[in-house]
């Protein structure tokens, strides 16, 4: 009877550590499986996208003040991260019978942008998404001539020289992206904008400013209409 016994101990406690092992595994395995989910997912610069604004290239022959070309790259930097910059280059006149001068300004724009929504399928790259952007440009302001006509002090005339400068702002981003086709992207955003050195616009602004907008203006709002191209790997 007590060797009955022994053996039946022996048994549980062998029946016990069966299961024990099996829970184990069990438990490892869960633990590696996200693991690979994890390397899916954190795969970097595996996707990238250039675009031109088709806003701008449809606005730019209509308008009889300024013209502005915008271009656009962002690259898939982790999960839902994208690092984006744009660039381009344009020109504005200001003719009226008080004040006539013309500029022209190349700028370029960096930041980054975050997307909302997980993927619900591998090829999925729709999204919607917010940023943050440092725009600065090179701007050049040709000579002015103006002409002040006072009837109490008599009309006067003149010219404001030349000048070169530099423009900065900071951009809050907001808007998104579809894949009509394979690698064929629409994307629409909106921009807030406000220059960091406002002091530079206060004698004599440009009458608009490539990537930023009316140059009297501290803040300014626009909008992209992008037509994008995709190259690498989909995630």
């Amino acid at each position: 009877m007590p060797l009955k016994s022994n053996q039946y101990r022996t048994a549980l406690r062998s029946a016990a550590f069966k299961r024990i092992l099996l829970c184990c595994c069990f438990f490892a395995s869960l633990q590696t499986a996200p693991a690979a989910v994890k390397d899916s997912t954190e795969k970097k610069f595996d996707y990238f996208r250039i675009g031109v604004d088709l806003s701008k290239l449809l606005a730019s022959p209509l308008a009889k003040d300024y013209n502005a070309y915008e271009f656009t790259i962002d690259l898939h930097y982790r999960r839902d991260l994208y690092l984006v910059a744009d660039a381009g280059f344009g020109n504005s006149v200001i003719s009226n019978t008080n004040l006539t001068y013309k500029s022209r300004n190349t700028f370029l724009r960096f930041g980054l942008d975050k997307t909302f929504f997980n993927q619900e399928y591998k090829r999925d790259l729709d999204n919607a998404f917010v940023g943050l952007r440092y725009g600065v440009s090179l701007v050049n302001r040709s000579e002015a001539e103006y002409f002040i006509k006072d009837t109490v002090w008599g009309n006067s005339s003149g010219r404001i020289q030349s000048a070169d400068f530099t423009a900065q702002w900071l951009e809050l981003v907001g808007g998104f992206r579809i894949e009509l086709l394979k690698n064929i992207f629409l994307g629409w955003n909106i921009r807030a904008r406000t220059f960091v050195n406002p002091k530079k616009f206060a004698q004599l602004p440009p009458g608009y400013i490539a990537g930023y907008g009316r140059g009297e203006k501290n803040t300014s709002f626009g909008y992209n209409f992008y037509l994008m191209i995709g190259f690498g790997s989909k995630r």
